[in-house]
């Protein structure tokens, strides 16, 4: 199938011939009865002026051509009418079987998501995203190990004799410190810790990054 017929199927190239058609026939009309009305009044001035001159039958003659030129203009008025009528109900169908096929394909896309974002779906995913989520947290869990074990270090003997040594601190109580009095002690050197830059050495690092940019 070549791009002319991708772009304009032949069912919709028949329909904007016969249109076309159409209203190249309507526009025949319209110059018809154009040459109808000019013939009319032609016909009904010299049957004025057959009257002056007591021509009464060729008075009536030229009546008759009047008539006739005026039953042909209403004639092709409604023939005019009849074809357009036709030519709007052929594109209100077009729009009408448009909308008919857009409907259907959103029809089938909305088909296809509510499969995929079904609640019977939508609860098999979460489920298999929680097993996930358990399986790779033990997985993580085994990497990590158990330094305890892994190094096979015994810190239960040690633990209770800092226990002990607390107890006798504290006269034989464990003590009750809220936990905002107590801060753990930094195991990096409090030398090796960054300092925190000053505003205006802030201020003089990004003024010579934007000289340095302008260069």
């Amino acid at each position: 199938m070549g791009l002319k017929d991708r772009l304009f199927p032949k069912k919709n190239r028949d329909k904007d011939v016969t249109i076309t058609k159409a209203k190249t026939h309507i526009r025949k009309l319209a110059l018809s009865n154009k040459n109808y009305s000019k013939r009319a009044e032609i016909s009904r001035k010299n049957a004025k002026i057959a009257l002056k001159r007591g021509e009464k039958d060729r008075a009536k003659n030229y009546l008759i051509q009047y008539k006739n030129y005026q039953r042909k203009m209403d004639r092709a008025n409604k023939i005019r009418t009849r074809i357009e009528r036709q030519i709007q109900a052929i594109e209100e169908g077009q729009l009408v079987a448009d909308t008919g096929n857009l409907m259907g394909g959103m029809r089938d896309q909305l088909k296809t998501i509510s499969t995929k974002a079904s609640p019977t779906e939508a609860a098999e995913i979460a489920e298999d995203s929680e097993l996930y989520v358990t399986e790779i947290e033990e997985a993580a869990d085994i990497l990590a190990g158990d330094p305890e074990i892994d190094l096979a270090i015994d810190v239960d003997a040690e633990l209770e004799k800092l226990e002990s040594e607390m107890l006798l601190e504290q006269g034989g109580e464990m003590p009750e410190v809220p936990s905002e009095e107590l801060e753990y002690i930094s195991d990096v050197p409090m030398e090796e810790l960054p300092q925190e830059d000053s505003k205006e050495k802030l201020e003089e690092e990004i003024k010579k990054l934007r000289e340095e940019l302008e260069k």
